[in-house]
């Protein structure tokens, strides 16, 4: 993983690894608490894949759910970094299917209850197919989308179920109702909204809410009845960051990744408290691969130094003039001793310069600084959101970016 790779090749090292390393820690549990028989929980709550050679089919095993493999094919896209969190996901998934119920996880926004659903999906060879929900969603829209998962056999993940008008949710219940009646009977084919169409038995649906957010709606009994809930918590971001930099490459893993969480939890703490600020897992996430493209780039580097300069280079852009001081005091103290210069861009930098006095505006270290942290923003990020009060150079520095790189 540390060697110069093709892109492809190193995301299939990455999910390799990610998967390996949570294989390594089951076994280290089943050693620390010697289970050695083969009907003890702790075995059986794991996702078990067997090839069973009458009727040749692979079959995933757990608790008392049995499915059989679904061969769809989604390309190489990476894998989840598992946790206990995750893996009791999983396991309230699996049993609410084997009796024919849907799941519903529920928590905070960027916990990972879509991307756990869309993970054991692919660790099942299935299609998951993920609907966000709006005020605007009616009972028709639903039930195209149920029409199809029953005829492909495909999950359903349905974000933010709760935003659905309480209205149209009584007709949605009933829609569903009628999927569990088939599914339960084992029909092949069920008569749903008035057409006789297929049923695949691997069918499943999910719904994920934010409960206590704005413009969320209670959800009826009727709808309750046919979802088994779970709880999702704010996940261990410390086991989360470790994996995700030994995937990535680093050695120091453990202990750069709890300087990074700690970071984070003080500067959620003492930093002023602003709209656009982010110190969840999405953020996280977004620094650890960065950091990884980093060490790629700079193999010369000590891996303390590059995480230094990603954090730093991730995070800087979006901070207040007065929050900036601050966090530079966090990372060195976190990092003492550390000297991390930022990137420089020579001809860039000239090209900013001329393109301010092209404009006929006087050049100000501070707009350079900006039009710079944007050009690195948009190179490490799919889509950037300038923020600021009116008249504080936002489009000026959009202009100047676009004429610096003509």
């Amino acid at each position: 993983i540390r060697n110069p790779l093709a892109s492809n090749d190193r995301k299939k090292f990455n999910t390799v690894l990610i998967i390996d390393v949570h294989a390594k820690d089951i076994i280290d549990k089943f050693v620390r608490d010697s289970i050695l028989n083969a009907r003890e929980f702790d075995w059986e709550s794991q996702l078990r894949f067997y090839w069973i050679n009458e009727p040749d089919e692979l079959m995933i095993r757990q608790c008392t759910g049995e499915f059989g493999y679904g061969y769809e094919y989604m390309g190489l896209n990476g894998r989840l970094v598992i946790t206990p969190l995750t893996d009791r996901i999983y396991l309230t998934i699996t049993q609410a299917l084997s009796m024919y119920l849907g799941c519903a996880p529920a928590g905070p926004a960027g916990t990972g209850k879509t991307e756990s659903v869309k993970d054991l999906a692919k660790a099942l060879g299935i299609l998951c197919v993920v609907t966000n929900c709006g005020e605007g969603m009616d009972s028709l829209a639903i039930g195209k989308n149920l029409n199809g998962l029953c005829q492909s056999g495909a999950w359903g993940c349905f974000d933010e179920f709760n935003r659905i008008d309480a209205s149209v949710l009584s007709v949605i219940s009933s829609q569903l109702k009628t999927i569990q009646q088939g599914l339960i009977i084992k029909a092949k084919r069920f008569v749903f909204e008035g057409t006789e169409i297929g049923l695949d038995g691997r069918v499943g649906t999910f719904i994920t809410m934010n409960p206590g957010y704005a413009g969320r709606t209670e959800l009826p009994e009727s709808i309750k009845a046919l979802f088994r809930p779970v709880v999702v918590i704010v996940p261990d971001l410390q086991q989360i960051c470790e994996i995700m930099l030994f995937s990535e490459g680093f050695s120091l893993a453990k202990m750069l990744a709890k300087k990074m969480v700690v970071l984070y939890k003080l500067s959620r703490e003492q930093l002023s408290k602003q709209h656009h600020y982010d110190f969840g897992l999405r953020a996280l996430k977004s620094v650890l691969v960065m950091a990884g493209e980093l060490k790629r780039n700079s193999s010369e580097l000590p891996e303390d130094i590059v995480l230094m300069r990603a954090l730093r280079d991730m995070n800087m852009p979006k901070f207040i003039y007065e929050d900036v001081p601050l966090f530079q005091g966090l990372i060195n103290d976190l990092f003492p001793g550390l000297k991390c210069d930022r990137v420089t861009y020579p001809t860039f930098d000239k090209a900013v310069r001329d393109s301010i006095a092209h404009m006929n505006n006087v050049v100000d270290e501070v707009q350079v600084d900006k039009v710079v942290q944007l050009y690195e923003t948009m190179m490490t990020r799919h889509s950037t959101m300038v923020v600021g009060p009116t008249g504080g150079g936002k489009s000026t520095v959009i202009s100047i970016l676009t004429q610096a790189q003509t």
